[in-house]
């Protein structure tokens, strides 16, 4: 028999491969439909709008996705703690995340090349609610997975729905993103709720000093992040500045 420590690393593993099977299933589903339908430019559109977007999450994030799990998972039985930790990351993120709509905002207008697509780029903004709402780093702290897991299945199983209901011509690529992050505006509706109900976390005003804290030392973390970004996500970034969005859609 398993203990009661084996169990539970046991499930979390268990949510962690389920996850990454959702991740490499789903765009062998969705990607074909979307390139037949929108076509290679428009679907290159929404790619590089995906891609460029991309940085600004980062940012928002500011890595404390991979910082923030250890200090939960330190505090996880001193719910004041772990309530005052998630209000001052949560609190930081949403500060990020109004910095960042104004910059893409300011960028899409003064830039000629993205102008033209700027109601695009303002729709895949909401990935930035998305993550915001979805806050993964508090359950993997707080080792339950597998709430990850089933939110994340209900995320994306209304994003393939919504796809194959409501994308039915080229004109209806402005609404990928929005449908995209749609669903994890669901998911983390639900996870907000079970974090204040089930795990008694309740928002805290945070403390400058806890807020200047955690920024110094999730720092080193979200250079990682950013440099590891850098290399995956600039090819296409920069192939769409430099040619147009039909190469995008074809890379």
């Amino acid at each position: 028999m398993l203990s009661g420590d084996s169990k539970r690393i046991f499930r979390n593993f268990l949510s962690l491969s389920t996850l990454e099977g959702i991740n490499y299933i789903l765009p062998l589903i969705t990607l074909p439909y979307l390139v037949r339908v929108l076509g290679p430019t428009k679907f290159g559109v929404v790619a590089f709008a995906q891609a460029f977007i991309t940085y600004f999450v980062i940012l928002a994030d500011y890595g404390f996705y991979l910082y923030t799990p250890r200090i939960i998972a330190i505090e996880r039985d001193n719910k004041d703690r772990v309530s005052k930790i998630f209000s001052t990351i949560m609190s930081i993120k949403l500060i990020f995340i109004i910095f960042c709509v104004g910059i893409v905002f300011l960028l899409v207008n003064l830039i000629g090349k993205l102008r033209p697509e700027s109601t695009i780029f303002m729709y895949t903004c909401s990935m930035l609610l998305g993550d915001f709402l979805f806050p993964t780093w508090f359950f993997q702290g707080m080792e339950r997975m597998q709430f990850i897991t089933i939110l994340y299945f209900i995320a994306k199983l209304f994003f393939l729905i919504s796809i194959f209901t409501i994308i039915k011509s080229q004109a209806d690529y402005i609404y990928v993103p929005l449908l995209n992050s749609a669903g994890l505006w669901l998911a983390g509706a639900i996870s907000l709720f079970v974090i204040k109900q089930k795990f008694r976390i309740s928002f805290r005003i945070p403390l400058r000093r806890d807020i200047l804290y955690h920024l110094r030392e999730s720092w080193y973390f979200f250079l990682s992040t950013l440099s590891t970004s850098l290399y995956t996500n600039s090819g296409i970034v920069i192939l769409g500045i430099i040619t147009n969005s039909t190469f995008v859609g074809y890379y």
